[in-house]
């Protein structure tokens, strides 16, 4: 019997096995050279970056419609790395560079927004005090509270902080310093809405701040009675981006109000949708407004939409 032998033999690198692809040192090379020419290709593709110089430079010294031009085409390209050069434009054209600032999501941008607030809420420019605020709120920079309720008798600060603070009637809770400052921007605005001369501003920054049980709580109290901020609800809640949740609980709550003018222009022109059974509850009411409006034919009106 014959045994056979076996031997180990250890393969060049060059050699093929079975099964097996090993590339040779040239064909590393040549896969080399293919990935760099395909990372070249898709840089020429897209494109050098476009210098931010002549935009800032058209942002502060162009027509309003140039101005309008350059911040959107820097909303899309605008890095941190540029700024220095927001930070220029911000001293140069305070509020066409607070424009652009509100469109932008960065952190650099948000910190010199920050940084700048207190010094842009006095400035002697009425206006260039007013796009602070707007544009801390558009930013929702919690940061900004501080600074923002040194200012709250203006109307776009209450405004600013009612769009920081908002909660939706399923809120989770807030860490306990961000809801020591929700509670104080709501005692603010809770003030300025129930005081003789309260502002609609106050008012949506209000209901747009309080949690669910909050305003469950407000609206048992008050909404059954002429108080005095009962129109400013009204017309908070139907202002252009607010809760629509919170909007259709605050209408319907107001729909148990005495006064007939205010429930007929719920049941007019409410852009909610109340219930049903609600609106069928007014067919037999009796009263009429100021103007004639009977409250039955509105409700019937409604219903049949």
């Amino acid at each position: 019997m014959t045994t056979a032998r076996f031997e180990t033999r250890i393969p060049n690198s060059g050699d093929r096995i079975p099964g097996r692809n090993v590339p040779s040192s040239c064909g590393l090379r040549n896969s080399a050279l293919f990935l760099g020419l395909w990372v070249w290709a898709m840089g020429c593709s897209s494109g050098p970056r476009e210098d931010v110089e002549p935009l800032f430079h058209t942002l502060e010294t162009g027509t309003v419609a140039e101005a309008m031009a350059a911040s959107e085409k820097l909303e899309s390209i605008y890095e941190d790395g540029d700024l220095p050069r927001l930070e220029k434009a911000l001293d140069v054209a305070p509020v066409r560079t607070l424009t652009l600032i509100g469109e932008l999501t960065t952190d650099g941008s948000a910190k010199l927004l920050l940084d700048r607030l207190p010094y842009l809420l006095e400035a002697k420019d009425p206006e260039t005090a007013r796009m602070a605020a707007v544009t801390a709120g558009l930013r929702r920079l919690k940061g900004a509270t501080a600074a923002l309720l040194h200012h709250p008798e203006e109307p776009p600060v209450i405004r600013a902080l009612g769009r920081i603070w908002a909660q939706t009637l399923d809120a989770p809770a807030l860490p306990r310093a961000e809801e020591i400052d929700r509670l104080t921007v709501l005692a603010v605005a809770h003030r300025q809405t129930m005081d003789v001369g309260g502002t609609i501003e106050a008012c949506e920054a209000m209901l747009s701040v309080m949690i669910e049980s909050e305003l469950r709580d407000f609206l048992k109290k008050h909404s059954a009675d002429r108080f005095p901020a009962r129109r400013l609800c009204d017309d908070a809640v139907r202002r252009p981006g607010f809760d629509a949740e919170k909007g259709l609980r605050v209408h319907e709550a107001l729909l148990a109000s005495p006064d007939a003018g205010l429930v007929a222009a719920i049941l007019t022109s409410s852009p909610f949708p109340l219930r049903e059974e609600l609106v069928r509850g007014f067919l037999k009411d009796p009263r009429t407004t100021t103007n004639g409006v009977k409250l039955s034919e509105v409700a019937e009106k409604r219903l049949n939409r």
